[in-house]
């Protein structure tokens, strides 16, 4: 037993108090036989000196004893670092749902903060080979047959354009109504007949396949599958070996031309596929005039697959707007793309 003093918090009197301290609580007894029991999980405690301490919960003690406080402060910090688990534990309903919102808020926070920064480090420790053979692995089974005569005439018309890319770029057409596009990592770009259709301009394809190249470039294909997986494989690759990732990306692979994309992962594209059309003197407007046409398929009754992969929004239109705006650039019409543009437009018309 410790002396001690209570305040009741309903008069300035002073109450004395025997303590007796507990594994994880303390009782006073009081005049009168009157009992308080606190528990630590529910006590604030302000240590004053090595001598004085000051615990308040439905009232306040004071106790001036150094043996107290020592003995104390050695309980109160060991059921203190007990755990979030013990605590809810103890401290019933309140606690627990204390406990849950914590534990929500740790998760949004890795989903938001943590997680990107995490894909960022695996990506960034996995070699562009990995890209390579993850994209050829995704194109073994998509099971998709390229136009042959299409395809060259689309490779000779990106040839014309000066990539600022690492990657070994392909480019290929297959014949279908799904109105898409997408890249594949490693390099691998994939046109559908159904959107190639829908385009109007050489500038409105030379857009398209240098938002696709940026995908590529910045793989952006990867991190997305890397964000997909669980976050603890991604943080176990931060800290350690990225070997780790491989098995399941592997498995994953057959999902990369399905993926879609985020609003931020799309505005890299957007930005970076204007810079590319400034670099080779190629009219901006193509973009603003790609983004229109797929405003105006997504106000078809069947969503076109590119939007659903690519979401497009307001804003993606309006910073293309003011892209073109902050950064005017001359451009000049190349008579080559022009000419390998019509050969595509005559060879798919319907």
């Amino acid at each position: 037993m410790f002396p001690g003093k209570y305040y009741d918090h309903q008069t300035a009197q002073a109450i004395p108090a025997n303590i007796q301290l507990f594994v994880e609580s303390l009782q006073l007894e009081l005049p009168g036989g009157k009992k308080l029991h606190w528990l630590f999980t529910e006590i604030t405690v302000e240590v004053v000196d090595r001598n004085f301490i000051r615990i308040t919960a439905e009232g306040t003690l004071e106790v001036n004893d150094p043996v107290f406080v020592k003995t104390f402060l050695q309980k109160y910090k060991y059921t203190r670092s007990a755990g979030l688990h013990q605590l809810a534990l103890r401290g019933g309903l309140k606690a627990t749902l204390i406990v849950l919102l914590v534990i929500a808020g740790i998760l949004l926070s890795g989903h938001f903060y943590v997680l990107p920064w995490c894909v960022n480090r695996v990506v960034d420790r996995l070699p562009l080979s990995f890209d390579k053979e993850l994209g050829d692995l995704a194109a073994q089974s998509i099971h998709e047959t390229s136009d042959p005569a299409g395809s060259q005439i689309l490779r000779n018309f990106a040839h014309q354009i000066q990539w600022d890319t690492q990657d070994t770029l392909s480019f290929s057409i297959v014949k279908s109504d799904i109105e898409n596009a997408y890249a594949l990592p490693g390099g691998r770009i994939v046109v559908y007949t159904g959107l190639l259709e829908k385009l109007h301009t050489s500038d409105q394809l030379a857009a398209l396949l240098s938002h696709e190249v940026a995908h590529v470039t910045h793989r952006h294909s990867v991190k997305k599958l890397c964000r997909d997986m669980s976050t603890t494989m991604l943080v176990s690759i931060a800290l350690g070996s990225a070997g780790g990732a491989t098995n399941t990306l592997y498995a994953n692979a057959s999902s990369l031309y399905s993926l879609t994309y985020s609003r931020q992962y799309e505005q890299e594209a957007d930005l970076m596929g204007m810079e590319t059309l400034r670099r080779n003197h190629i009219n901006q407007l193509g973009m603003l005039q790609l983004m229109q046409v797929l405003q105006q398929l997504d106000q078809q009754t069947n969503i076109p697959e590119f939007v659903r992969t690519h979401p497009l929004t307001d804003n993606r239109v309006n910073y293309v707007r003011k892209g073109i705006a902050e950064h005017p650039a001359a451009f000049k019409k190349n008579a080559q793309m022009e000419e390998l543009f019509r050969q595509l437009r005559q060879r798919y018309s319907k």
